[in-house]
Parts: structure tokens; sequence; C-alpha cells
């Protein structure tokens, strides 16, 4: 009877997300390669779009440095975390987006990019529901990075401000810099100028506003404006260790889990 209910359970939870995703949309998908994409690699439809995003603008470049093959890049793809499905992702590109590899752009974005921004994507990255992401100088995210739903991420203030005392105008665009295997939690800021060094994570609600490139490795940065708060920790990426642990914790109340006293390399902490 148990297993007759996983089973029943899991079908039916699948038919449910079945109806209730964004379905792949083949007409989006060879527009946006045809339209954003050298013809040889447009051919091989290496972005993949799902539901009714909305195509602002497509009039900047879009480059792949990596091996390109079919459906490596998914925009606008149904998450089973917090997500609002009544929202469809949105992308304006007048400059240039660069993905270094494969990557999951759930629902609910709004990627802008202007005529000078260059957007840097990092290999294996999964960027969550509902970001605001507007490059209008350079963003570059690293590798196995992790962004949560709500968060956004700007190099730009927008709009000039004078100081009146000094006789200036001072710059609104600076760069940001993520590195790789960083996580970035829900609903954070990363504003102009912040540098994130690897293996950072950045807990929920933060704003970061700064360069931390000389942090000790393995740092959580929180707060508003954010500051280190704890070091050596880092994010559990190797999703048959998180199964592992799971299970653990399913059958054991009090216990914690152990580390071993040996971990090969950071295979724990990638994404395999």
């Amino acid at each position: 009877m148990r297993l007759l209910n996983k089973a029943v359970n899991r079908f039916f939870l699948s038919l449910e997300q079945f109806f209730s995703a964004n379905w792949f949309n083949p007409f989006a998908t060879i527009y946006l390669n045809l339209r954003s994409l050298p013809l040889s690699k447009a051919l091989r439809l290496p972005i993949w779009v799902y539901g009714r995003p909305r195509i602002m603008a497509l009039s900047g470049k879009i480059k792949i440095e990596a091996p390109v093959r079919s459906g490596m890049i998914r925009f606008n793809y149904t998450n089973k975390g917090p997500s609002n499905m009544g929202v469809q992702s949105e992308i304006m590109n007048f400059g240039t987006i660069i993905f270094k590899g494969t990557a999951k752009i759930r629902t609910g974005n709004r990627i802008a990019v202007g005529i000078h921004g260059v957007l840097e994507f990092g290999d294996r990255l999964i960027i969550g529901d509902m970001i605001n992401i507007g490059c209008y100088k350079s963003i570059t995210i690293g590798s196995n990075v992790r962004i949560a739903h709500r968060s956004q991420l700007f190099d730009t203030n927008y709009h000039f401000v004078a100081n009146l005392n000094k006789h200036v105008v001072p710059p609104v665009m600076r760069p940001i810099v993520i590195g790789d295997n960083c996580w970035i939690c829900n609903s954070c800021s990363i504003s102009a100028g912040t540098h994130i060094p690897d293996y950072t994570i950045v807990s929920t609600n933060s704003l970061v506003n700064k360069d931390f490139s000389a942090i000790e490795e393995g740092s959580i940065l929180g707060g508003i404006p954010a500051k280190p708060i704890a070091s050596g920790f880092k994010l559990v990426n190797n999703v048959t260790k998180e199964q592992e642990i799971i299970k653990f914790y399913a059958t054991h109340d009090s216990d914690l889990y152990l580390i071993p006293d040996t971990i090969v390399g950071n295979d724990w902490f990638k994404q395999i």
C-alpha cells in the first residue's frame, strides 16, 4: 500500500506540474536564436524558451563561449521552488550577453542590457524566479552560481546626482563581479561596484554594495549594508551528497550529519 501511495503521489505531482508549467515555446525559441546568434550556432537552438516571455529588444549580441548543444540554456523555465507563474520573464538586450556554459533562468525575470553593457554568465548557472538584472557597464557572474528568487543586480544607479559642494557629477556605473560557487540567497540587492569572491554565501535580505574580494573564502555576508558575519561555510552543491543528507535527516531527529575527515577536492561544493 505504501508503494502504491508513493507511485500515485508521484504520478499526479508530475501530471499537475506538466499542466501548470511553462511549456516549451518553439516559435520564441527559433526567433530568439536566429535574432541573437550567428546562423551556424542558431541552427542548433542552444537557447530554449518556455512560456510567453516578453521579448522587448534583441538588437544586441548573445555569445556562447562553450561547446554548443541544443537546450543548454533555458529561459523562462519553470522551477519547483518559489515562483509566480502569472509573471513571465522579460529580456531587453541592446549590448552583449555571454554564456560560458549551461544556464537555467527561471520565471518572472527581467534582464536588461544597455548598449555598452556586457553581461557574462558562467557555466552551470541557476537563476531563480523574479530576478531583476540591469547591466549597463559590466556584470560578471562565475561558474556554479545560484541566485535565489526576488533578488536584484544593478551595476548602475541610473540617475546622475550633482555634488554641488565639489562641483562634480560622479559616475553611476561600476562593474559587478560575482565569483565561482557563490550562493546569493533570496531577496538580496547587489549594487554597482560589488565584488563577491569565490565560495561566498550572501544571506537573505542583504544589500551588498562594495568590494569584498579580500575576505576569507567560504565567508557569509549579511546585513544592510552587508558585512562578513561568519567564515568556514560552503554551499553543498553536489546533488548526490544533498540527497544523502536529506535521507539522513529523514530518520535522525536529534543527530547531526557529520562531514567526513577527508573530502576529495571540492566535489561536495560543485554541481555534479
